[in-house]
């Protein structure tokens, strides 16, 4: 019996070894990165976010959205102050007012959601070409074999920093801007 226990053990010791002398060799062929998240936080990607939010448009509708969620919460507190001594048309068309007012301001919501798609779109168009150039050279250098969408991956070593190439992508993406 002490003989089968010793082989066991020795096989498993064995077989822990391989499988960690194959993860030290296959780790490095293997890596991870957040595509969109690089793309957006290049400085080009930050330069065009905040020319959008500076933009006639976009202030526009934002202020629009602001001036809307300020009538709706004065409506709401009057109906809270004044709720117990206000007439039943008073109360139903302040009720209609604020109906009115939230689907304006989802809208609203909406159309700055979309503003912000079609612009991360036009980002992620634009950089396309350099961010394949930059992945691809990063690969090659640090013999990378395999990489992965960072959302698509289950679990990684996130205490690793050499299996996320995100942050090094973002600053060869930068250096090619300038």
């Amino acid at each position: 019996m002490k003989l089968s226990f010793k082989m066991v053990l020795l096989g498993l010791l064995t077989s822990l070894l391989s499988i960690s002398a194959y993860s030290e060799q296959s780790s490095g062929g293997i890596a991870v990165i957040d595509v969109q998240g690089a793309l957006l936080s290049t400085e080009a990607a930050k330069q065009a976010i905040e020319e959008l939010q500076n933009s006639k448009a976009w202030t526009e509708v934002a202020e629009e959205a602001q001036l809307k969620v300020t009538e709706a919460q004065e409506i709401q507190q009057k109906l809270e102050k004044e709720g117990p001594t206000m007439s039943d048309d008073d109360k139903a068309e302040a009720q209609n007012r604020l109906r009115s007012l939230s689907q304006d301001i989802q809208f609203l919501q909406q159309k700055l959601g979309q503003m912000q798609e079609e612009l991360r779109n036009q980002v992620v168009r634009d950089q396309a070409q350099k961010f394949s150039v930059v992945t691809s050279e990063l690969m090659k250098a640090k013999g990378i074999k395999f990489l992965l969408r960072q959302e698509s991956v289950l679990g990684w070593d996130q205490g690793d920093p050499s299996l996320n190439l995100t942050p090094e992508v973002i600053e060869l993406l930068n250096q090619k801007e300038e």
